[in-house]
């Protein structure tokens, strides 16, 4: 059967559009900056010409930044209405999926947010690990929650939904053991390279007994230095674990 032509309309009654829960928010500050810049550019230069894409019930798939800036500018927007995509939440965002899939738009977070609204538990543990954690960098929560310090997730299987975490118990006490290095060094603990490294020594080096090393901190703060690579930092994690040890401990790879 032959599909129809989707027609581009035209609209200032903005406030018909609806935003659905599994879509991309947009009330983090870089959203809201964004949205900012997309208005005063409308302002400027006039109504865009990059049409939003909504259901036959007006739910919003692509285009929320463009509607809101929309506005702030006090203008219009062209949209189109697909009647194919399902009125729901899971085809809203699976149809915002396909359309931001290969593009720069959408990041982790999003994914995150819409697959944790549709009911998958990796995603959510994620995303309640993320606001628990909040002090380490995304790709970091990641690997802590995969239980390891050398892979990272692939971003097609990432957007796909096939995120996967490993043990909770041992990414929550990772976590808690960076924090408690925190006042002897606050201004790398959640540094990448640190992170990295540590999640590599306590997830492949079981003789590692981190009540140890943290008492081998606190006698010799001084011993926790910046570095450069994961590979240094490992090194100095070694060096510090085997300070006044008489049986030395390899903790590199």
């Amino acid at each position: 059967m032959k599909e129809k032509n989707l027609k581009v309309l035209y609209t200032t009654n903005l406030n018909q559009f609806k935003f659905i829960d599994t879509n991309r928010k947009i009330t983090n500050p870089r959203s809201q900056k964004r949205i900012q810049q997309i208005a005063e550019s409308m302002k400027a230069n006039g109504v865009l010409p990059i049409p939003v894409i909504v259901t036959s019930r007006l739910y919003i798939v692509d285009g929320q930044h463009r509607i809101e800036a929309a506005k702030l500018a006090g203008l219009g927007v062209y949209y189109i209405i697909d009647e194919k995509i399902p009125n729901s939440e899971r085809g809203v965002f699976l149809a915002a999926q396909l359309i931001n899939k290969f593009s720069q738009n959408w990041g982790k977070a999003d994914y995150i947010h819409g697959f944790a609204k549709q009911g998958n538990q990796n995603y959510q543990i994620l995303e309640n690990f993320s606001e628990k954690y909040p002090m380490f960098s995304l790709t970091e929560r990641i690997m802590l929650l995969m239980n390891s310090g050398s892979r990272s997730v692939d971003k097609a299987d990432f957007s796909d939904g096939k995120f996967e975490i490993g043990s909770i118990r041992k990414a929550e006490q990772w976590a808690n053991h960076l924090l408690e290095l925190k006042p002897y060094f606050e201004k790398y603990y959640t540094k990448a390279i640190f992170v990295r490294a540590f999640i590599k020594v306590v997830s492949n080096k079981k003789e590692f007994v981190f009540e140890e090393f943290l008492h081998k901190v606190k006698l010799r703060p001084n011993m926790l230095v910046a570095s450069g690579t994961i590979e240094q930092y490992v090194e100095m994690i070694e060096s510090i674990y085997n300070y006044k040890r008489s049986n030395k401990v390899n903790l590199r790879f």
